[in-house]
């Protein structure tokens, strides 16, 4: 009898240790990568940086002129898109592709932007500027006066804080595969 009490003593004690052992985080490891949500990635990027991640989300837009990156917006929620270097797989994506749903595995990056005061008076974003996270997919992306949806940096900042996402960080992929769905 003293036997039997100390087996089911000793059966609920490893039960307790498995059951309050530390859970595995949202992020899930496919193929060897984090699989992440574009949100997870523009909001907390310093916590997976050099890290090898899988995501999905839509083609917002591919650049016209260099054709070397493209914008991916999360699908469920476009307000966050994160930048992908295309690499090797530059001129393999064209304007056509816009719309259509990826899936990609690539290493995160992050450029530390030091903006100077933010300025109030209207500009023209620039190709790289912090504007690049909006909706460049209903957009040219000459940015023709008064087609950006940022009209000024004061803004896109402000926007960009309501989404969690410090302007002073762009989040890059640099892609290594993907399957386009």
């Amino acid at each position: 009898m003293k036997k039997t009490g100390l087996n089911i003593l000793l059966a609920g004690f490893i039960f307790l240790i498995f059951a309050c052992a530390e859970q595995p985080g949202e992020a899930e490891e496919k193929d060897g990568a984090l699989s992440l949500t574009i949100e997870e990635m523009v909001v907390n990027p310093a916590e997976y940086e050099g890290k090898h991640v899988s995501f999905q989300g839509i083609i917002g837009h591919v650049c016209r002129h260099s054709g070397d990156k493209m914008r991916v917006l999360q699908e469920d929620d476009s307000d966050y898109s994160i930048l992908v270097m295309l690499g090797k797989y530059t001129g393999k994506f064209d304007t056509g592709f816009e719309g259509m749903h990826i899936s990609a595995n690539g290493i995160l990056k992050i450029e530390k932007r030091d903006f100077p005061a933010v300025e109030k008076e209207k500009h023209e974003p620039d190709h790289e500027e912090i504007c690049e996270h909006e909706h460049e997919h209903e957009h040219e992306h000459e940015h023709e006066p008064g087609t950006h949806h940022c009209e000024t940096t004061e803004e896109a900042i402000r926007k960009m804080g309501k989404l969690g996402i410090d302007p002073e960080i762009r989040t890059v992929i640099e892609l290594q595969s993907f399957e386009i769905e």
